[in-house]
């Protein structure tokens, strides 16, 4: 944001402070100075001269070459402007000059004739943005006088940067209105009664009305006519340059003076433009187009606020008006427009446009829509000051929602306590007055109304900041608070937490971090349905329609960090996160810590001569169990899985008795289609560590290293293909006492394996704590082994 001193001279006094001192307090009070310009300072060795004679360059079809006097000499100069002719008055940058663009004139030669300065375009001494000519001053100038001087440039103008929480802070009378309080100055507004108006009534010429009060919860019009329109004057063309607007003309020079002024965007139509008296704020409908003021057609979405008449849009609510209603130098009669409009819907429109204007940039930000009246009267009158013309009485006020001033309430001795020391209450009550806040004193405590452009100020501790950041933070001692330390116990489910990431990494699986939110939509494109739509929480302002929901499960966003990694060419993905999430309660959100991990792409084989195969969901399952087996969780059954986010024949849940405690497997093929990832192998399990942690054995009991030797058997029995695996591992567990581990190592399909079937190989190892196995056991074992795949799943051992 552009402030100018100048123009910020008008609201409050100033004289006497310096430039350094002023950039100091703006810092001290939160608006930091980013850089500041001193107009001017480019102008040293830059005069005013007279183009004497003027000649063709005889080697270049648009150079020439001019005699100027500078008051002194007679200097020769090439000059490629198309602007000039003999006798005309302008800027002559001399030997030594720099200029706005750190560009320092020497004598040299263009084209081989020789050149002694330049003549200089506005833009080329920073006093403007117009560079289609040389400056041309008026015919009275005199000769040979330092340009500064007979400019009268001694402006200075400051580059802030304002927070996005502090948008009345966007304008002269806003930064204004922040020194007023530190300083203890009085801040002298711009008369907002109107100057003179006809009998003839702005509500007999124009209709107004608002079809949504969410896109719009204002719009206030008045009427002009009879206008001239022209140049605007010097002191309002100065006004806007300064800040770096090109000036147009005097009607759109007001309306951008009045948004620089008052921090109101606002806007003008050619009223004789508009089609049945008649506006109407709405919603644009499908494959509506508006050409802007830009000259560019745009494609209209329903999510865009539109300004019609009884025919046409004629403006991009917020962002732009329309070329078919500009004010032009034809125009006579002016419709002026201050209105609120919805700022989601603005940042939409305009990222979607990629069309960023001072207006839109406003707007997303939140406008005081109380001060509409008084902002469309300083308009009314500026540009009847600026263009004649006379003001229709009154103005149309469509309001459907009043705002509603916020209320809090700050005690003294919490404030004394916050800031460390003991501020005169005296002073607390100046500085919110100061600040336009309503005091109500207490005693011991005050009532405070937030005014209308304070959307900010909503509890005890945002008025703790601005009273502190007024009084002073270098007012503020140094002085350390002596706190008591009591380190707080690390609980059970904090170390669980720490414990779970600590194991998933040992598993080969890297930690990722997302945000809590995600799309409102997000939930339909992975098929969640564990948690009704009703329950989800969503956002009521959320910054983007990305960040609309409070996540119920970690999936979504692991899907959209397995896509992101594989647009870059990353084959193997294996991520976790271990955090929480969040569905409506009773009474409050409720809370649940999960763990979820995926795997996408391709298994890296560790051998060099080993070629990449995509995982399958006994690569998932292994990791599971690992995880499960570290963290100490057993006396969990493997069920087929019912969830809808997953591969009906192809994931499981997991459950204690009949409670749930998570799901895994693979991605169904309609998600894995939605994130365009339907020739992917994309594996993913998700878990309450909450639920784990209510089971998971408390006791760790200790068991000696066995001293005999472990003997391995390995099995592969050919069942049907509906066979569950995990039941068939699980039956061979509870053959014998001294069947130590059981894993599947392989699934088969194909030749030698009839259709309908699937031969499933297991590994079994075999171990005796108290001594080593003789033949005849393992032998007994692994009949019994085979006897019961036969009898529980009518399984065949293959030979």
């Amino acid at each position: 944001m552009l402030i100018s001193l100048n123009w910020l001279k008008q609201y409050i006094d100033l004289d006497g402070i310096e430039i350094s001192e002023l950039e100091n307090a703006l810092t001290m009070i939160g608006q930091e100075v980013e850089k500041i310009d001193v107009k001017g300072e480019n102008l040293e060795k830059v005069v005013t001269a007279k183009i004497v004679e003027k000649e063709m360059h005889p080697d270049s079809d648009h150079l020439t070459i001019c005699k100027v006097d500078n008051g002194k000499e007679i200097l020769q100069i090439v000059c490629g402007a198309p602007n000039h002719k003999a006798g005309d008055k302008v800027a002559l940058a001399q030997i030594g000059a720099r200029l706005a663009e750190d560009f320092v004139i020497k004598k040299g030669k263009i084209r081989g004739v020789e050149s002694s300065g330049m003549l200089c375009s506005e833009e080329e001494l920073g006093l403007g943005s117009d560079s289609s000519g040389i400056m041309i001053l008026p015919e009275d100038a005199p000769v040979g006088m330092p340009l500064k001087e007979y400019l009268g440039v001694n402006d200075v103008v400051f580059e802030l940067e304002i927070t996005p929480n502090r948008p009345d802070c966007l304008s002269h009378i806003g930064i204004a209105r922040e020194l007023g309080a530190y300083y203890n100055k009085e801040v002298n507004y711009p008369s907002t009664e109107i100057n003179g108006e006809t009998s003839e009534k702005t509500e007999d010429n124009i209709k107004v009305e608002i079809e949504n009060s969410d896109l719009s919860k204002r719009y206030v019009a008045r009427i002009i006519k009879n206008v001239t329109v022209k140049e605007s004057p010097a002191w309002l063309k100065e006004r806007v340059e300064s800040i770096g607007i090109r000036s147009i003309n005097n009607i759109v020079d007001a309306s951008n003076f009045v948004m620089m002024e008052m921090n109101q965007p606002n806007h003008t139509f050619d009223f004789d433009k508009i089609a049945g008296s008649k506006i109407s704020v709405r919603s644009a409908r499908e494959n509506e187009k508006l050409i802007t003021l830009d000259e560019e057609e745009r494609d209209l979405a329903t999510d865009d606020i539109v300004i019609s008449d009884a025919e046409k849009v004629v403006a991009l609510g917020g962002v732009m008006g329309g070329k078919n209603s500009q004010i032009t130098e034809n125009t006579k009669n002016v419709l002026l427009e201050v209105a609120h409009f919805n700022p989601i819907n603005i940042r939409r429109t305009s990222r979607r446009l990629a069309l960023i204007s001072d207006s839109s940039y406003r707007f997303e930000r939140r406008v005081d829509r109380s001060n509409a009246i008084n902002v469309i009267n300083r308009l009314a009158n500026l540009i009847q000051e600026v263009a004649g013309g006379e003001i229709l009485a009154g103005a149309v006020d469509v309001y459907p929602e009043p705002y509603n001033r916020r209320v809090a309430t700050l005690s003294f001795e919490k404030l004394h306590r916050f800031v460390g020391k003991v501020i005169p209450k005296e002073e607390v009550i100046r500085i919110l007055t100061k600040l336009e806040v309503e005091v109500k004193d207490n005693g011991d405590s005050l009532t405070l109304t937030a005014p209308t452009y304070r959307d900010d100020l909503e509890n005890e501790q945002d008025y703790f900041e601005e009273v502190i950041r007024m009084y002073g933070f270098d007012n503020i001692e140094n002085i350390l608070p002596r706190l008591d330390i009591n380190p707080k116990a690390i609980t059970d489910t904090t170390r669980l937490y720490d414990k779970v990431k600590v194991i998933a990494s040992q598993a080969g699986l890297k930690e990722v971090i997302n945000y809590s939110f995600v799309p409102r939509d997000a939930m339909d494109k992975i098929k969640f349905t564990k948690v009704p739509r009703k329950n989800l929480i969503d956002l009521p302002r959320p910054i983007t329609e990305d960040f609309a929901t409070l996540r119920p499960t970690l999936i979504y966003s692991l899907l959209k960090n397995a896509k992101d990694n594989m647009n870059k060419n990353v084959s193997n993905i294996r991520f976790f996160e271990a955090s929480r999430t969040f569905e409506k309660g009773e009474e409050l959100a409720s809370e649940e810590t999960k763990l979820a991990f995926i795997l996408a792409g391709e298994n890296d084989k560790t051998l060099w001569n080993a070629k990449p195969v995509p995982y399958d969901f006994y690569d998932l399952k292994g990791i599971v169990q690992e995880i499960f087996t570290k963290l100490g969780f057993k006396n969990y059954q493997i069920k087929r899985s019912a969830a809808t986010e997953l591969h009906p024949g192809r994931s499981a849940d997991v459950f204690v008795g009949r409670e749930l405690i998570g799901s895994f497997g693979e991605i169904h093929p309609d998600v894995l289609e939605n994130f365009d990832l339907n020739k992917k192998a994309v594996l993913v399990a998700e878990f309450s560590i909450d639920l784990i942690k209510k089971y998971i054995g408390r006791k760790t009991v200790y068991e000696p290293l066995v001293k005999f030797p472990a003997v391995p058997r390995d099995f592969a029995f050919v069942v049907k293909e509906d066979v569950l695996v995990g039941d068939i591992l699980k039956a061979i567990e509870k053959v014998d006492k001294k069947i130590e581990k059981v894993e599947l190592f392989d699934v088969y399909r194909g030749v030698g394996v009839l259709p309908g079937m699937k031969s499933v190989a297991i590994s079994v190892i075999l171990r005796d704590k108290n001594k080593t196995l003789e033949e005849k056991e393992i032998v007994e074992i692994s009949n019994k082994i085979v006897n019961k795949v036969k009898k529980d799943f009518d399984g065949i051992l293959r030979q």
